[in-house]
């Protein structure tokens, strides 16, 4: 891969940190106000924003095979948002488990 323009590194940069601030602000607004009881309104809210974890995971693949490795300072910070949306939707999983046998316990 070292035939990869460098200017495509900065432009992988440049998108994986697109992705990690529309990340946080679709995030940050949760599901539609009133859609909170809404299962099906969830789950595609979930789904929008794994969805938008695999892109950002595919991107910063690209951007380490193009040459950007982890000194540079948004690659670095897009691969930590990563692993923290990753460690927080394992313990998210985690709960939904528990719930789940805890209920089936109890019925």
């Amino acid at each position: 891969m070292k035939g990869i323009p460098p200017a495509l590194a900065t432009e992988l940069e440049s998108a994986a940190m697109r992705v990690v601030e529309d990340y946080g602000a679709f995030i940050a607004r949760g599901p539609a106000p009133g859609t909170h009881d809404d299962a099906k309104a969830f789950a595609a809210h979930h789904a929008a924003a794994k969805s938008a974890l695999a892109h950002l995971e595919h991107l910063l693949k690209l951007a380490r095979a193009a040459g950007a490795g982890e000194d540079v300072a948004g690659v670095a910070q897009a691969q930590a948002l990563l692993q923290q949306a990753r460690g927080a939707m394992s313990a998210e999983a985690q709960e939904d488990e528990e719930d789940d046998a805890d209920g089936g316990a109890a019925g």
